[in-house]
């Protein structure tokens, strides 16, 4: 075991919640993680708290010990919560895409590396696969974070959860100014699985989706989608306008590739095997 390293520190867009937004959090989740110096999900204030991972400094990696900040793992915590990024997600990083093609994955991060000129220009991406499993969340998810990470206010959610909030605003004025401050005021939207929405519900759909991206669109707010639909598909369903408006401003990049999730639960178990907690991170 090596002597105790200590993490990088939260990111300086990392900014306490809002009173409003904590509320709301409390509120959608009960065991809301609420104080640093009692308790952490990452070193669980066990062993002086820190926690085993790896040190990717050395060539090749090693198992280090690392001095825990709760703090900041507290403060990312709640703030990619806020953003609709779960635990589990916030967990990730880069090295967890590598089952993605390579051209794929330097395609997103080149986004992300110029985030500040695709934001400005509305700059659109549409991750697709017909298949599962190709790691398009987790893509979207990677992009979300790295434009957070540099200031950037991005809201992420899956698409039956943007369709919740929507009709939730038909009777709650409350929830309408949520929809309307997530989903049309955010810098920028990431929405997961595009598709998966009941089919009852189409017309309604139909309508959001060509309101969402007609007023994203106007004022070059950009839109991170990923879905199991074809472009052909995404026009049958949703309309040929919202293809049109999608298209001007968008980079359609196909996520394809075997399904990666049996390789994510084995390295799951080697981890809980060798002891090892994966912390909070933007990188």
């Amino acid at each position: 075991m090596t002597n105790p390293l200590t993490p990088a520190p939260a990111p300086r867009a990392c900014k306490p919640l809002s009173n409003h937004d904590f509320a709301r959090l409390r509120a959608a989740r009960p065991r809301l993680w609420l104080d640093p110096t009692t308790s952490c999900v990452t070193c669980l204030k066990q062993n002086g708290n820190t926690y085993r991972w790896w040190d990717y400094q050395t060539a090749p990696p090693e198992v280090a010990t690392w001095n825990c900040s709760c703090t900041d793992q507290w403060l990312m915590h709640l703030w990619m919560l806020n953003a609709g990024i779960g635990l589990a997600y916030q967990r990730l990083d880069w090295e967890d895409a590598t089952a993605v093609p390579e051209h794929v994955r330097d395609q997103i991060m080149q986004y992300a590396v110029n985030g500040a000129r695709n934001i400005a220009q509305g700059r659109n991406l549409i991750l697709w696969s017909p298949d599962a499993g190709t790691g398009k969340t987790l893509l979207l998810t990677l992009l979300a974070k790295a434009l957070m990470a540099q200031a950037r206010d991005v809201f992420t959610a899956q698409f039956n959860s943007i369709i919740d909030l929507f009709t939730g605003g038909w009777r709650d004025e409350t929830e309408r100014a949520e929809w309307n401050r997530r989903v049309h005021a955010s810098e920028v939207l990431a929405i997961d699985d595009l598709g998966k929405e009941h089919k009852g519900r189409l017309e309604m759909v139909e309508s959001m989706v060509d309101q969402v991206i007609r007023s994203r669109a106007a004022n070059s707010q950009p839109v991170i989608l990923t879905t199991n639909l074809t472009p052909h598909q995404i026009q049958d369903g949703y309309g040929g306008y919202v293809m049109s408006l999608l298209s001007e401003q968008s980079d359609f990049i196909e996520v394809s590739g075997a399904d990666f999730r049996p390789r994510r639960r084995e390295i799951s178990r080697q981890e809980a095997d060798l002891g090892l907690t994966r912390p909070i991170t933007v990188v």
